[in-house]
């Protein structure tokens, strides 16, 4: 560069690493992220000020879309000049400064400008700021066309977010990097130490390419910088380390200090300039908390290795890895692992094979599969019409897992079952835990972004791959396999949430009401209800009539028994009417019941159920009351009031609905009910 005494008072840690790497002529890319209020913007609108005045080189600034452009990056590029004192060495026009001493130009522009970006080669340099707002294409696209003149750059700022952005995962992640030291100079001067302390600064590693022209592979030398601040670093929010200059900011401290104590996820990228997830407050696991909910979670080989899969194929397909511990009544639960077969591995059976391997790499040989019930379906790919499950767990078996299917038939309700995870989260359920390993990112950046829609469920939002053309749901697939085998492996505890949380047909003021068992009633009536054969199950609702509520006492839900086993339930229930809702072919059933129960009548079947349904729904509402103390402590009243909740006229948990339906048309129609 050329002759300019600066003063080092005018500049943060950031400019004088700036002020270095963009006067060398090897050093192609400049990427400098952090935190809020790291000064990243204005130290780069500093030095390139500098450099035009003392170079004559053009620049040329871009954002994603030109409307941010006038308050934002370009306002800090008149601050700068003002501060700089050389503010009338520019001429500034609409998106657009020129230099007086050499016509060296900045210009400004957003990729959405009607003018194309075109010409890169009257430019020296190319600043990308706020690179999280590109797409990956677009950094490749100014990697590509800056070129043909020596000691072109590309510079490029932002705030680290999520985990799985393409910036860390194709760009960062994709070097190996090494820190170099923290020292600068300025007019020929080295520059104290307290001055030029960021957060770190790294140089990639050389690496070996071939010589388009002679054929030979040669060492490429370092060509990137990669430079990380935070507030911090900024002589403008906390002083001078010598409190001579800058200026010591403490509205902005004391709101980083609220944000440290309230939002560590925020915190974390806001402040510290880590990578991480700004959260909305609408997210579907609104309970899940990084710095509680993830940690190192190793395999044990003595447990048993649950894996979970969703059948999205894009962007992936999604399998989470997980292990229960049973303790002294208490469970803990911890992610292992996760695989996301992306392009070209998102097909069923090459799925399936990275699932095997991590298996393999594990010493795992078997294994207890959750996931989508929709797996289940045929489809039209496979010749034999398999579905997406039996080819998966056709090739484990191939690859030499074993496994135990628990892939349900019906998916659980996915406002419920969150709303039973975030319980879960936020330590409503004591003995149960969930921890995720600090390494399933893709996993940890789902549960974060995910959205809530109006309903309750997940939102999952569709973008647009620009090469394919094809939409998808980026957010989603992982967090339903969490779903998916947190349900099955507490079944128990979520019936028993489930159950009192519902909102549906039954629901008065959105809840299910309950009666205490242990108030002392006179009971007016007593009615066992049963149906031996209700979509091949048998049922029976047992109440007892309290003032003008019905007390069901007990419920029976199971698969048709022996009409021997039917008896014997129903004399055990000694209830002094009792009503069987039957065809004719369970008549004799009836006649040999009476020899054994007093006050046994047989009724025909109806042939409208749902009808019934919704005629009785209202009577539920208001006069059946049921029993809390068994709901949380017998598994067969649980799962006679999950049927019961799940209700609709168009699923097929109905078995519940029609005894109760059928329970209460008898006790209304003959006089039963106050």
């Amino acid at each position: 560069m050329g002759v300019l005494k600066l003063k080092h008072k005018y500049f943060n840690p950031l400019a004088f690493y700036l002020i270095y790497f963009m006067g060398r002529k090897d050093i192609r890319r400049i990427l400098f992220y952090g935190g809020s209020s790291s000064g990243k913007s204005y130290g780069c609108a500093q030095i390139i000020l500098v450099c035009a005045l003392l170079e004559g080189s053009n620049t040329l600034v871009l954002r994603k879309t030109g409307a941010t452009i006038d308050d934002s990056i370009y306002k800090a590029f008149k601050v700068a000049a003002e501060q700089l004192g050389i503010r009338d060495q520019f001429i500034f026009s609409q998106r657009k400064i020129r230099c007086r001493r050499n016509e060296a130009e900045i210009i400004f522009k957003g990729l959405d400008d009607s003018e194309k970006i075109k010409g890169l080669e009257n430019f020296r340099r190319v600043l990308m700021d706020e690179l999280s707002e590109f797409e990956k294409d677009d950094y490749e696209q100014m990697n590509l066309r800056l070129r043909g003149v020596e000691g072109q750059q590309i510079l490029a700022t932002w705030n680290p977010i999520k985990e799985t952005h393409w910036i860390k995962r194709d760009e960062i992640d994709t070097e190996e990097w090494h820190d170099i030291p923290m020292v600068a100079y300025m007019n020929g001067m080295k520059v104290p130490g307290a001055l030029t302390k960021v957060k770190s600064i790294k140089m990639n590693a050389a690496k070996m390419i071939l010589n388009a022209r002679t054929g030979e592979m040669e060492e490429h030398a370092p060509d990137t910088v990669l430079i990380q601040s935070t507030y911090l670093n900024n002589f403008w929010v906390v002083g001078s380390p010598d409190g001579k200059y800058g200026y010591y900011d403490r509205q902005c401290i004391a709101n980083f200090e609220r944000i440290r104590l309230h939002d560590p996820d925020k915190y974390r990228v806001y402040a510290l300039g880590e990578w991480g997830v700004i959260r909305t407050g609408s997210e579907f696991f609104s309970s899940f908390n990084s710095a509680i909910h993830t940690g190192k979670v190793e395999y044990d080989p003595a447990l048993p290795v649950h894996i979970s899969v969703d059948s999205n194929v894009l962007p992936y397909i999604s399998c989470t890895y997980w292990q229960i511990a049973l303790e002294g009544g208490e469970s803990h639960i911890g992610q292992i692992g996760e695989t996301c077969a992306g392009s070209p591995n998102n097909t069923v059976r090459k799925a399936a094979k990275l699932v095997a391997k991590r298996l393999h790499e594990m010493g795992v040989d078997k294994v207890i599969l959750h996931g989508d019930a929709s797996t289940r379906a045929a489809n039209n790919i496979d010749d034999e019409k398999r579905s997406f499950l039996d080819l998966f767990i056709d090739t484990l078996h191939k690859e030499g897992i074993e496994v135990e299917d628990k892939v349900g038939n019906k998916n659980p309700s996915v406002p419920m079952s969150g709303e039973f995870i975030n319980a879960i989260f936020d330590k409503i359920f004591p003995g149960i835990d969930i921890l995720i390993d600090e390494k399933c990112k893709v996993s940890i950046e789902d549960y974060m972004s995910v959205q809530k829609d109006v309903n309750g469920g997940i939102l999952k939002t569709r973008i647009k791959n620009k090469v394919t053309m094809q939409t998808y749901e980026e957010h989603g697939h992982i967090s339903d396999t969490l779903r998916y085998v947190i349900v099955d492996m507490l079944r128990d505890d979520f019936l028993l949430f489930s159950n009192r949380r519902k909102r549906n047909l039954y629901a008065k003021d959105g809840t299910i009401h309950f009666y205490n068992p242990d108030t002392k009633c006179d009971y007016a009536r007593e009615v066992a209800y049963a149906m031996p054969n209700i979509n091949g199950k048998f049922a029976m609702v047992h109440g007892k009539l309290c003032g003008d509520k019905w007390h069901i006492v007990d419920v029976v839900l199971k698969e048709t028994s022996s009409t021997d086993e039917i008896k014997e339930i129903l004399v055990g229930t000694s209830s002094p009417q009792t009503i069987i809702e039957c065809a004719p072919a369970y008549f004799r059933f009836v006649k040999e019941l009476r020899k054994e129960l007093t006050g046994v009548r047989a009724m025909n079947e109806v042939p409208d159920l749902d009808r019934r349904i919704a005629a009785t729904s209202d009577y539920v509402r208001n006069h059946i009351l049921f029993n809390e103390t068994m709901l949380n402590e017998s598994v067969e009243y649980s799962t006679f009031m999950s049927n019961l909740l799940d209700y609709n006229k168009d699923s097929d948990s109905k078995e519940a609905s029609a005894v109760l339906s059928g329970f209460i048309q008898f006790v209304v129609k003959f006089g039963f009910s106050a």
